[in-house]
């Protein structure tokens, strides 16, 4: 009994550090990364694992995105058994569960003002009452508020010009492209800060660029949202994630 006791606490203690490593593997920080593995050695003799919970902090992914909170919770996975007495999560059949993800104010703000969205929002040329200008974005600011709502606030330039302008409006987010991003719409100015509809839809365009999903996944592990939560300084993605395979360390 004792021996079995052992048994099942080193197996889950080693899957647990592997594929917390794995997973460390895909992401450029993090502040906190927990992969929970529950199974016991009956169970993983047959290739199956109980649970596995995916569970983060301050999580950026590529493109500067950054995620204030991921959980997943996975239930009922079939794995290789040779591979997992090994330590080695190999996934036989494809799992799903459930998928939280939180971003709030300062992740949206950090991707808008990255490096990389920055240089595409330089000299973006678009038709304003038949003619062409070209425009800087020089800075963005993004709030997820509590009516459910998403404030954009931006400062613009006009090459041709040099005339500097600030905008406002909000936007509701939506579901997209069958769970596989959000999209924001139904937009809202604030008084006298009316925008060209296409100074507004370039804006949108770079927003939902953000907030596709393929910026959140990672090898193996794909996302559909079902649910969108706003509050005040967050925004909370509920989604139905999918495990093909397991990532593994990058060499």
């Amino acid at each position: 009994m004792l021996f079995s006791l052992a048994t099942q606490h080193l197996g889950e203690q080693t899957l647990n550090k592997i594929a917390t490593f794995a997973l460390s593997t895909q992401l450029d920080e993090s502040e906190r990364l927990d992969v929970n593995v529950k199974t016991d050695p009956g169970l993983l003799a047959q290739g199956k694992l109980t649970s596995l919970t995916i569970d983060g902090d301050g999580l950026v992914m590529q493109k500067d995105l950054r995620m204030q909170k991921l959980l997943i919770n996975l239930q009922n996975i079939a794995v290789s058994p040779m591979k997992a007495l090994t330590g080695n999560i190999e996934l036989t059949e494809t799992s799903t569960g459930e998928a939280n993800i939180l971003l709030s104010d300062a992740d949206i703000n950090r991707a808008f003002n990255s490096d990389t969205l920055r240089d595409q929002m330089e000299s973006l040329k678009i038709q304003v009452e038949n003619e062409q200008v070209t425009l800087d974005v020089l800075a963005v600011e993004c709030h997820f508020l509590k009516q459910g709502t998403v404030s954009i606030d931006a400062r613009i330039k006009i090459q041709e010009t040099g005339e500097t302008q600030k905008v406002y409006f909000t936007t509701i987010p939506r579901i997209s492209d069958g769970g596989r991003g959000v999209t924001l719409d139904s937009v809202s100015y604030a008084e006298g800060k009316e925008l060209s509809p296409e100074l507004t839809e370039a804006l949108l365009e770079k927003a939902r660029n953000i907030l596709n999903l393929n910026n959140f996944e990672m090898e193996g592990i794909s996302l559909s949202i079902n649910q969108i939560q706003v509050k005040e300084g967050e925004l909370n993605l509920c989604a139905i994630a999918q495990i093909t395979k397991f990532p593994q360390p990058e060499s």
